[in-house]
């Protein structure tokens, strides 16, 4: 386990945040995921020559702030924010009850503010293993279930994770620029599985990656792993019918099969076993937007996030596979205010994981004209 955190802290260091000389990091979190932090800024250190912030929060407010790895007073603001949440246990859902945002939080379906700016400095968010997660992703799981888990996905346990890690960026912008070029205006999804859904991307809208580039050139992971392409979907365009391939978190609680009718956008039918009926439902009703499908994210089938049955991260499960999302979608493929103002507004988002191996995806252009996004699960170069 300690060689396990040296090495996630190596990687957020070099490979998610990237940080250069000069930096200052400052690191968020609350006390038990102290040592993980101080790791992180001894690893800093070593890249920036500068000591680094670790603001330590209770209750959602800074209790303490902790100049670690400095040996003289800093005084420079930060140039590179870390956060290191801790994975808590969820609280049974209730029937019939409209949450707040904070609350939303608690169960991980919060959506982005649809108006978000472009950051201007590099910021990540990096789950660090506990008993809480490990038991989220197996009832009879613990802290190794999740730091196996992780240790899986970064392939921490190899030599060269490092290179590892960075070895598909520029191919995930190079397929996302490829897209883009496509002018795809609409798109259809079929599989063996039970899927076979048809949509429109939201004008306005463009292919993005969770892999984030500020206006500098320099890039940075804030979700520590990346592997999906995602677009904005017109809220009220999708007609069809979905099955999920994998499981899927809903109000703290795993649904391993459902299938659902979409009209309009909109989910208005769905089949599943009675206890992720209700959980559904409860999610459904919470807002005008929750039903509605509202984005597209692709991932290719063999990548090391597929191999995972479930996070118990949203950022990460929604990279397993070819994923539609109800609720609201991500700003990041928002390129105007038209887009903005035309996305479906939900307080709550959740991604549905529908792609398998025999999935296909296919895309049309402005004229009608169809061609492959993706064969048998892998991305399709047009």
């Amino acid at each position: 386990m300690d060689i396990l955190l040296e090495r996630y802290a190596e990687l957020i260091v070099r490979g998610a945040l990237k940080l250069e000389k000069g930096d200052i990091l400052s690191i968020n979190t609350e006390e038990e995921n102290s040592e993980l932090a101080h790791q992180v800024a001894r690893i800093a250190r070593t890249v920036t020559g500068n000591g680094s912030y670790i603001q330590l929060i209770e209750n959602g407010k800074v209790t303490e702030t902790e100049e670690a790895e400095s040996e003289y007073p800093m005084t420079g603001r930060a140039t590179a924010l870390l956060y290191l949440p801790v994975y808590r246990a969820f609280k049974e859902a209730e029937e019939g009850k409209l949450y707040s945002a904070p609350e939303i939080q608690e169960f991980r379906h919060l959506s982005e503010p649809l108006d978000n700016q472009e950051p201007a400095i590099p910021f990540v968010t990096a789950p660090v293993p506990s008993s809480a997660w490990g038991k989220a992703i197996d009832e009879d799981g613990g802290i190794r279930d999740a730091a196996s888990l992780l240790s899986d996905l970064l392939s921490l346990e190899e030599d060269d994770y490092l290179s590892l890690h960075g070895e598909g960026e520029d191919v995930l912008i190079y397929e996302r620029d490829r897209l883009n070029e496509r002018a795809f205006t609409r798109c259809r999804i079929t599989d063996e599985e039970g899927t076979d859904i048809s949509f429109a991307f939201l004008p306005g809208s463009a292919f993005a990656t969770t892999l984030s580039v500020l206006r500098s050139g320099r890039r940075f992971v804030p979700t520590v792993f990346a592997s999906d392409i995602f677009r904005a979907i017109d809220p009220a365009s999708a007609e069809g019918y979905i099955t999920i391939t994998r499981p899927v978190m809903v109000f703290g609680k795993a649904i391993r099969h459902l299938s659902c009718r979409i009209e309009g956008g909109r989910i208005v039918d769905f089949t599943t076993d009675d206890e992720s009926g209700r959980l559904l439902s409860l999610f459904l009703s919470q807002d005008e937007g929750a039903g509605r499908i509202s984005e597209l994210s692709l991932s290719e089938d063999g990548s090391r996030a597929s191999e995972i049955e479930l996070f118990a991260i949203p950022e990460w499960d929604r990279m397993r596979t070819v994923a539609l999302t109800i609720g609201g979608p991500r700003p990041e493929s928002l390129k105007d205010d038209e887009s903005r103002g035309r996305a479906n507004d939900s307080l709550l988002t959740l991604s549905l994981p529908i792609g398998s191996d025999t999935t296909s995806v296919y895309g049309y252009d402005g004229s009608g004209d169809e061609s492959v996004i993706m064969e048998d699960g892998f991305l399709v170069e047009g």
